[in-house]
């Protein structure tokens, strides 16, 4: 897996310190890892204070043997937010929000999302967009979404299991139909198949078949294959069961 690495989500984590999240995923061997920022009084693990605290957080990364790999902020953050993610050392930017299915909200986001892409640039970020319902639901959406920002790096952050959830859509025909827009994944399983029916769940009991999805994914994207375990009181051993199922999936 040469060209492949993992990662993994920070949402199941979010109630961990900084350097214990630093720590957990070290000892499943992921050492590239993703954060979100925050707010003080926010949950522990977001990075916070903006860009004068970088310097602390790659301390302690360095400190921790890791790095980071991914931040997300909120699409209407601030110049200084953007600068904090490049300041920690991140290549990626993701943004994961839902918007309403309108007409008056495509157009503000597209808008926002091409300054956001413009201001990424300029500190050699690249723009991840998770596909999370509302305006981004199903393959078309986000297909017409991306068509519309028309920049090289604002991307689709492919997560399989809310294209289920939420879009009502199959894993692998949403793969397909992105394929071209893909710059990131998540990989977490779905209980049922549908329209916001059943709750995410790990990898090996879920109704997607990552195989062919896997599979597919070989024959154009290589980077990083980012866990989503999401379930704070079990995250480590729900991480560390989807890591070892992925593994043996795509060996």
């Amino acid at each position: 897996m040469a060209d492949y690495y993992f990662s993994s989500s920070p949402w199941g984590f979010r109630f961990m310190e900084t350097a214990d999240y630093c720590r957990a995923l070290k000892s499943l061997g992921i050492d590239r890892l993703c954060f979100m920022l925050g707010a003080e009084g926010g949950f522990p693990q977001a990075l916070k204070g903006g860009s004068s605290q970088a310097g602390k957080y790659r301390e302690i990364f360095a400190k921790e043997g890791v790095s980071a790999l991914e931040v997300a902020m909120s699409l209407d953050g601030t110049a200084d937010d953007v600068k904090t993610i490049a300041d920690v050392g991140a290549t990626y930017l993701r943004i994961c929000e839902v918007w309403a299915h309108t007409e008056e909200e495509f157009a503000r986001v597209t808008n926002r999302l091409c300054e956001l892409g413009k201001q990424a640039a300029d500190h050699g970020l690249t723009v991840i967009v998770e596909n999370h319902g509302g305006l981004m639901a199903t393959s078309a959406d986000c297909q017409r979404l991306f068509e519309k920002v028309g920049l090289d790096n604002v991307t689709l952050n492919y997560d399989a299991a809310n294209f289920v959830h939420y879009g009502g859509e199959d894993a692998l025909a949403a793969l397909k139909a992105t394929r071209g827009v893909i710059g990131f994944t998540h990989l977490k399983n779905v209980s049922e198949n549908g329209f916001q029916k059943g709750v995410f769940c790990r990898v090996k009991d879920g109704v997607i078949d990552y195989r062919p999805i896997l599979a597919e994914l070989k024959t154009f994207y290589s980077g990083c294959l980012c866990l989503e375990y999401e379930k704070p009181e079990d995250v480590m051993e729900g991480t560390a069961d989807d890591l070892a199922e992925l593994k043996a999936l795509f060996p």
